[in-house]
Formats: structure tokens, C-alpha cells, sequence
């Protein structure tokens, strides 16, 4: 027998035994001959194994069989693409059936393709029978409804799942079961790839009668008539909620202490040591906090461990209050609490801080009892501008400025005087002037439609026209721009701007989307909506006209917030893209989560896709990944034609990067698109309609 993959040996040997005629056929071999066939093939054609393998799998053909049907399934095959047909075939025995045939493509890991084939004989009502068995006793849940969507039949397990009767259902349409979380979008997104491809699997969020949480895995499928006319949807879904609950609670377990839901000590260190990294790019500098209840245990002893449980959540919660969301705030354990604050330009800046802390922090707590309790807190600071610092050094500086404090009595705030503090304390009100004297503009970059051939987008990234200078990238000014009060006032100009060039590209003719990128306290405030719908109102923008590049790496405080809110953003015509995905540990969470439209893999997954076979076999894991989920897939960072072709091998629908244009000024963009020297490479798409 043909060397079969092990996944696709496993689906062979499980469907061996069955009644259902299953086949196997090797797309690459000349003639695309049958490598397995099971007994319920031998069963419904009369031959055995050996007279078929290595047969081209169109024997069964009779002369009789349509011309437009085997021209639909050629074009199918050659597509590799799922389809259904229903043919006249012929028996060993020379008698024919009517075979519906299913046939689905499947790419092993080492690229090699092969064609899933099922047959069911359709002339025979006593299939009919066998499909009703299955109907009533799968224990995956079945509905079954009209070409308009209306419910016309459900499974017993349809109720043991979703917790409606068959009665209750019928008439009604799935929305029956809708928990709010999908948009019309996304249910829009999901019928049209039900048109295209036939079928559509993927994860649902939806309501029981008694109002809990079902998460469905859920394949939806299409039924035609002999005249291609859908005539039922089919809708067969299984119950995967306690999966993913208990996935989502190992992934909280790792990140955040279980009784504040702060940051635990683990994560924490990471975070700081990126935020640390991130200090070689920019002009401010960090400071941790590190915070020690000096009154938590007398609590503890007199009040018991509940009480004191209590004490500790309300701390958490003032300091969440009182701190930005661009900081961070962890509990190392016990009554000690750490603080990371970023885009600090001194040491002075952050003990005023840990003064405003310190004064909320010993307002009377009210416990369950009705007592109040006070309690009084000692602080240590540690700040630096040198990124070469680690973590650990950093907060155990803090730690020791702590233990200073609580010697010199309660309530008191120590710095940790041996850390040298930059002097480049203006730097705030530098980048200010520049952002406000209009010094900042943005450039372009092509984003690419690797089908069409077509330039669909451009990236819109923030370069600083330096009076002395010259020209200076985002390093010099960003990490100041997006951690201080200018990130709300940068985000409207970045919308305004990029709504500017959609504008003056569709005055041209093009329906051009720009893409920008916006950071968590940007979406969470939710003041970006407002400055989409002023902007596109403003310049008469009917089209849509901005796709918002959300970073993998961004670490939301509320997840179901930002997801309304972009969810909002869709709604007013905008498309939402999950940038970097695969730069470091990627959050499956995020892509299948947030109302993404798109997956962007980060350049440093792609950069030896032309030289190495376990980085293709990765980028050709996120690339199927986001088919998957319905999302298209563009790849950053493509500087060699060489790993083009290889992007092109794996269905890769989108490119960025040099090999199609460095970014470049808005009067750069009309001189190489449209101007009378206009390149013909990967021209702009044109307005339809």
C-alpha cells in the first residue's frame, strides 16, 4: 500500500472498517490513482482492493456521466478544492448508481497532496435510513433549516446541548442561540465563504436556553438541488465550552495571580525586561515601585485569612485605579505589590506618584464585618534610563529602597539613590514641540494582493522631519508619544491623516484603505471611535477607508472591552488586523478572540522561509491556521524574490516589505502610482461601482 502520513494512515484505518465508501487518491501521481481504498468501497462497486490501487480514480466514469459534471470536477481537482457532484457510476458487475461524491482536498506536513473521496449511492433509499440512524443518535448536535435560514428539523442532541426542544426550535432561525458576541460581519463573513467553498467550520459563541455559555465547534454546510439551487443549510456542532474554558484558565494561571488578578511575580519579570529593552529606542526612562503592607499581618491575625483576602483584592483594585493602563502592576506575593511605570522622564516624577499612591492606599478599608481597618504602606523606588539594566537588578533595588522606608517609620517613600537618572529630562516636552509644530508626518508602504497582483493598502508609519536631523524613525520618539498624555491626541492624528490620504487616493480614482497601528489605551478609552466616524464624515469617505493593526503583544487590561470596541470600529467600515503574529508567543486567544480580519506574520518568521524547511513548515502553519479561521494572512518584511515564491507555495494571500517598496511620503505614492512615470508593478486597485 502507498506510504500514507501518519494523520491521514490514522483516517484511513479508522474509516477501514466502516460501510462508507471512503478512497484515497494521490493528486501528484500522473492520472491521480487510488493509494487506498476501505470495504466500503469493495461493497459498493464489486471490486477488491487490489484490483483498483493504483487505478486512476475516474474508472468508475460511465459513458453515460454528464459532460458539465466531469468538467466541474476536473476544475475542481485542478483547484484543489473542496466539491460535491452527484454522477453516474458503474459497478465490476457492469449495473450503475448514482453516487454522490464528495471530495476534499489534504495537503500533508511535507506538502505533498492527496484527494479525500466520499461516495454514497444515493440510489438506494435504504441510505436514507442510515442517515436517519445517524441524525437521531450522534451525540453531535444537528439542525437542519430552509434556503431562508428558518429551523425545519434538530437532532435529540441539538437538545441535550443547547437545552430547547425540537419544537421549540422549529420555525425559528439560529439566532435563537446568538450570545451577542458576533457581529453581523462576522455571520456575513460566514455564509459568503458558505456560497464560495461550500461549507464553513469553525468556533461560535452561543447562549443555552438557561442563558449559560455554549462554545460550539460547528460546521455549516450548504444543500443544492439538481439545478445548483441551495435548498438547506446543515449545521452539525459539537460542545467545546468546557475546552476552552479550561484552556483560557490555564492561560490566565500563567499570567496573573489568582486572587487579585494582578500580574504574578513570573510574568511580570518579562514584561519589565521587555519595557527595559525598549529604553535603547527611546528618551524617557522607567521606575518601579515596590510597595510592602506594614500593618496586613495584625489584620490577618484578628480578623482571619477571608478578611484579610478581602483586603488585599481592594488593594489591587485602587492600584489598578490609580496607575495608566501603559503601566504595570503586579503582586509578588503576600502583601507586597510591585509597580512598573513607563515613559517616566525622573526619579522625581515616580515619587510623586508613589505620593499619590500612598495617599489613597491608607484610606480606611471597610471589611464584611463592618469594621474599618487602616493600614500604612512603605514604598521603595528604583528608576533608570539604561536599558542595559536587568529586571531582577531593578526591582531589587526597589526592593532594599523599601526596607529603607519602613526603618524610617510608616507611610514613608525611599529611592534607590545609586541608580544614575538620566539627564535627559526635557525629553517629554520635546517630542511635544515636535508633534505640535506639525514635524511629524506619515509615509507609506505598499501592502500587495498576491492574486491579483494589485496594490490593496498601504501601511501608514510616523517619521520625524527633524529640523537638524533629517529624517528619524519611529525609535526616536514613539515610546514617549504612546506612554504620556499625547497618545489620545496622536491616535486622532493618525486617523485624520490617514483618512486625508484614503481621500485624496479616492478623488484619484482608487479604493486605497490605510492602515494604522493603535496601542491598548488608544482602543480601550474607545476615543478612536469618534475620531473614525469625525473623519470619515468630514471628508465624505464612503468607502472604507482604515484597517486598524492591533500588536500580538499588546496585553489589553478588559479582552471583552477591546473586543466591543474594534467590533464598534468594524461596524463603522473598518477592517482589523493582529500585527507581528509569530514574533514571540503567540496568543491564539487573541486571533481567534478579537473581530480580526487579518493575520500579519512578523518578518522575523519569514526572514530564511527561502533557506530553511522548519521555518517554512511554521509560516505554513500560521498561514493554514488563519484560513481556518476565515482570516486572511500577509506576510511582513519580503525582501527576496526567493521568499515570495515560497509565500506563494504556501497560499499566502498578502506581502509587505522592500521587495515592493520601501515607505515613502504621500506626493512619492501619487508620483509612482499615478503619476505620468507610474510603474506598471502591482498597480492600485480602482473604485468599483
Amino acid at each position: 500500500m502507498h506510504h500514507l502520513p501518519p494523520l491521514l494512515h490514522s483516517v484511513a484505518k479508522a474509516l477501514d472498517i466502516t460501510s462508507l465508501s471512503f478512497t484515497i487518491a494521490d493528486v501528484e501521481a500522473p492520472g491521480m490513482p487510488l493509494v487506498f481504498v476501505n470495504q466500503g468501497f469493495e461493497q459498493l462497486t464489486g471490486y477488491s482492493r487490489h484490483e483498483v490501487l493504483g487505478r486512476s480514480c475516474r474508472f468508475l466514469q460511465s459513458q453515460r456521466t454528464e459532460s458539465d459534471v466531469v468538467e466541474r470536477l476536473r476544475e475542481a481537482l485542478a483547484r484543489q478544492e473542496p466539491t460535491t457532484e452527484t454522477l453516474e457510476n458503474q459497478r465490476k458487475d457492469g449495473s450503475s448508481f448514482w453516487n454522490r461524491l464528495m471530495l476534499s482536498p489534504y495537503t500533508a506536513p511535507d506538502g505533498h497532496r492527496y484527494m479525500l473521496g466520499f461516495q454514497h449511492d444515493v440510489t438506494d433509499y435504504r441510505r436514507l435510513k442510515l442517515a436517519k440512524a445517524v441524525f437521531d443518535s450522534t451525540h453531535d448536535g444537528i439542525l437542519v433549516t430552509d434556503a431562508n435560514k428558518n429551523i425545519i428539523d434538530t437532532n435529540p442532541a441539538f437538545t441535550s446541548l443547547t437545552g430547547y426542544e425540537r419544537e421549540e426550535a422549529i420555525g425559528h432561525k439560529p439566532h435563537l442561540l446568538s450570545s451577542g458576541k458576533h457581529d453581523a460581519v462576522f455571520y456575513q463573513t460566514l455564509f459568503a465563504a458558505v456560497a464560495r467553498d461550500g461549507f464553513w467550520t469553525g468556533d461560535i459563541w452561543n447562549t443555552r436556553k438557561d442563558g449559560s455559555q455554549l462554545i460550539e465547534h460547528t460546521t455549516i454546510s450548504a444543500i443544492h438541488d439538481e439545478t445548483g439551487q441551495v435548498i438547506n443549510y446543515v449545521g452539525v456542532f459539537r460542545d467545546i465550552t468546557q475546552l476552552r474554558l479550561n484552556q483560557a484558565r490555564l492561560e490566565r494561571l500563567a499570567i496573573y495571580d489568582p486572587l487579585t488578578g494582578l500580574y504574578n511575580r513570573e510574568h511580570f519579570n518579562t514584561l519589565l525586561e521587555s519595557q527595559l529593552a525598549g529604553l535603547q529606542f527611546n528618551e524617557s526612562g522607567l521606575a518601579v515601585l515596590f510597595i510592602d503592607l506594614d500593618d496586613f499581618k495584625p489584620v490577618n491575625d484578628r480578623f482571619g485569612h477571608a478578611a484579610g483576602d478581602k483586603l488585599l483584592i481592594e488593594m489591587s483594585r485602587r492600584l489598578k485605579r490609580l496607575i495608566r493602563s501603559t503601566d504595570l502592576v503586579s503582586r509578588f506575593g503576600g502583601d507586597e505589590f510591585v509597580i512598573a511605570l513607563t515613559g517616566v522622564g525622573n526619579g522625581e516624577c515616580a515619587v510623586e506618584t508613589a505620593r499619590k499612591l500612598i495617599d489613597d492606599l491608607i484610606q480606611p478599608f471597610l471589611l464584611d464585618s463592618g469594621e474599618q481597618v487602616r493600614i500604612s504602606v512603605s514604598i521603595g523606588v528604583a528608576f533608570t534610563s539604561d536599558y542595559r539594566l536587568g529586571s531582577n537588578a531593578l526591582i531589587d533595588s526597589a526592593d532594599h529602597a523599601m526596607y529603607e522606608a519602613k526603618l524610617s517609620g510608616k507611610n514613608r517613600i525611599a529611592r534607590a539613590r545609586h541608580f544614575v537618572e538620566s539627564g535627559r529630562h526635557d525629553a517629554y516636552q520635546r517630542i511635544r514641540e515636535t508633534f505640535e509644530e506639525g514635524e511629524l508626518e506619515l509615509y507609506y508602504q505598499p501592502i500587495v494582493d498576491l492574486t491579483t497582483q494589485e496594490t490593496l493598502s498601504f501601511e501608514a508609519l510616523a517619521r520625524w522631519q527633524h529640523p537638524q536631523k533629517g529624517l528619524l524613525g519611529p525609535q526616536h520618539f514613539i515610546d514617549i508619544l504612546m506612554n504620556s498624555s499625547l497618545s489620545l491626541p496622536f491616535c486622532h492624528w493618525l486617523i485624520r491623516e490617514a483618512g486625508r490620504m484614503a481621500k485624496l487616493l479616492a478623488n484619484q480614482g482608487y479604493a486605497t484603505p490605510i492602515s494604522i497601528n493603535l496601542a491598548q489605551d488608544q482602543i480601550e478609552t474607545g476615543s478612536f471611535l469618534r475620531a473614525i466616524t469625525e473623519t470619515r464624515d468630514a471628508l465624505q469617505l464612503s468607502q472604507p477607508f482604515l484597517t486598524i493593526e492591533v500588536l500580538e503583544s499588546t496585553h489589553f487590561h478588559d479582552l471583552d472591552l477591546a473586543c466591543s470596541q474594534l467590533l464598534e470600529a468594524k461596524q463603522l467600515g473598518t477592517t482589523i488586523a493582529l500585527d507581528d503574529f509569530g514574533s514571540g508567543i503567540s496568543s491564539i486567544t487573541y486571533a481567534s478572540h478579537l473581530p480580526i480580519d487579518t493575520i500579519k506574520i512578523d518578518r522575523s518568521a519569514i526572514i530564511n522561509i527561502d533557506t530553511r524547511e522548519d521555518q517554512r513548515q511554521f509560516v505554513g502553519g500560521i498561514i493554514g491556521m488563519g484560513h481556518a479561521m476565515q482570516r486572511r494572512v500577509l506576510a511582513e518584511g519580503v525582501e527576496r524574490e526567493s521568499q515570495l515564491v515560497e509565500l506563494r507555495k504556501l497560499g499566502c494571500d498578502l506581502a509587505q516589505g522592500f521587495l515592493f517598496g520601501k515607505p515613502m511620503p504621500s506626493a512619492s505614492v501619487l508620483e509612482r502610482y499615478i503619476g505620468p512615470t507610474a510603474s506598471g508593478d502591482y498597480p492600485m486597485r480602482r473604485l468599483t461601482g
